[in-house]
């Protein structure tokens, strides 16, 4: 019997509870003008009392010497180990901001949005080269057909100067004329849809391109791409915006220009003290009140098939987290059912919760499973998955929703990993740690909201 994809069940289940119980939600009109996230109206019941605003601050946790903090989105906090963050470039993915740590080892969904910009950052690893993403941009392409273009036409040349008439080489030398015309043909039409944006920035290459939301829609929408190769990192940025007149393509391509411009790299374990939003070795600043949309993961080094993923940004009125039911629905995971055939027989050996938690010094819900895996002849180990989760506050910025959940690969899943998950109790403290260090990146200047009476 095969245990892959045992644990992802759960996420399953997780949104289609989310999507069955939000269809339909009303609140009250708290404010005249009410905060915009994503064009939508957010408006809470009630806005939260300034205790509970700075209860997000964790203010009753002291961080310790021997710990290392980083920080995620706008929140921060500490652990204990080397991190990894999923920068491996797959190159039979169509999607690159669906971020891997390598071929066989990922969390589904992972990808960073800030406003209207998605950004991926990819470095060498597993062999595979980050300059490798750099070869799917239109003007490596078009490097390449013309190239190829050029081998075609000088074999033809070579053939016909030989004098070679027979059947075979003259319907080689036709069909290979053929290709030309038709690549050269494609790079007409590329040339179209495609054009040059220059980034203003060192080390870097972008393109504009257009697309619609359907063949027949008369909308359609700006797309710039930017590939910003610092150190031993490429980041990626994406953006898109509607144009409803022409102007509208050159105010987005000024606008990306200057998103692209205050980017900046960041250190491992560097906590930038300036409002902003923090990526995998990346900081965009802004002044805190940029929509973001974040789900990423990060492991271990001592630990590879260990991922604990982090979703945290803005509350959207129309995509609340259920927390409570996802805590629930990973209590309730259960191995699938065996036979006397199957090799595998994982055991359920502990269920956490559904429990209230402490996500810094706001309050969450967690629930989990702890299973344990005998093979004949090998050594037994354990997999689990372990959701917390806190819904945040819809109306406010500085009151993200926070989601963690560890869960694990093992080698049959991912046969690039040289071991199987260790034992629940260290990856557990490991969790414990990040969780109850889990804070809001104090900054200079604040947050307007936490300096109001």
């Amino acid at each position: 019997m095969k245990i892959n994809n045992l644990l992802a069940l759960s996420n399953q289940f997780n949104f289609f509870l989310v999507g069955f119980l939000l269809c339909g939600c009303n609140y009250e009109v708290a404010r005249s003008l009410p905060m915009q996230v994503d064009g939508e109206n957010a408006v809470p019941s009630r806005m939260p009392e300034k205790i509970e605003l700075y209860e997000i601050t964790a203010p009753g946790y002291k961080s310790k010497d021997e710990n290392k903090r980083e920080c995620f989105g706008r929140m921060m906090f500490d652990f204990s180990g080397r991190v990894e963050w999923p920068v491996f470039f797959n190159p039979n993915s169509s999607n690159i901001f669906n971020r891997r740590f390598s071929a066989g080892v990922a969390s589904a969904g992972d990808e960073m949005r800030v406003g209207r910009v998605l950004i991926a950052v990819i470095s060498s690893v597993e062999g595979i080269e980050k300059e490798r993403a750099l070869r799917d941009t239109p003007a490596a392409l078009d490097r390449f057909l013309k190239s190829r273009i050029k081998e075609t036409h000088a074999y033809i040349i070579e053939l016909k100067e030989k004098g070679r008439k027979s059947k075979d080489v003259l319907k080689e030398i036709s069909e290979g004329e053929e290709w030309i015309k038709e690549k050269e043909k494609e790079i007409i039409e590329d040339s179209k849809n495609y054009e040059t944006f220059d980034t203003g920035l060192p080390n870097s290459e972008g393109y504009w391109t257009h697309r619609s939301e359907a063949s027949d829609a008369p909308e359609r929408y700006s797309v710039l791409r930017a590939y910003l190769t610092r150190g031993e990192y490429i980041y990626v940025f994406e953006s898109s915006a509607r144009m409803d007149k022409p102007s509208d393509k050159e105010a987005h391509k000024k606008e990306f220009a200057s998103t692209l411009k205050k980017f900046r790299t960041r250190a491992p374990n560097e906590i930038p003290t300036d409002p902003g939003v923090c990526i995998p070795h990346g900081f965009m600043p802004d002044d805190g009140r940029t929509v973001v949309e974040f789900k990423q993961s990060l492991r271990f080094a001592d630990a590879p098939g260990v991922l604990y993923t982090m979703e945290t940004g803005t509350v959207h009125p129309r995509r609340l987290k259920v927390t409570p039911l996802m805590a629930a629905a990973h209590v309730s995971i259960n191995p699938p059912p065996t036979s006397e055939k199957d090799e595998i027989s994982p055991v359920v050996t502990q269920r956490i919760g559904p429990r209230v938690v402490k996500i810094g010094g706001v309050s969450g819900e967690q629930g989990g499973t702890v299973l344990k895996v005998d093979q004949p002849g090998k050594e037994p180990y354990e997999i689990y998955s372990v959701f917390s989760g806190y819904a945040g506050w819809l109306g406010t910025y500085v009151l993200p929703y926070i989601l963690v959940e560890m869960h694990t690969v093992t080698k049959e899943q991912a046969p690039e990993l040289k071991q199987n998950p260790p034992p629940f109790k260290p990856s557990m403290d490991r969790l414990d740690l990040m969780l109850k260090s889990m804070r809001w990146r104090p900054t200079t200047p604040s947050m307007p909201e936490f300096e109001q009476n």
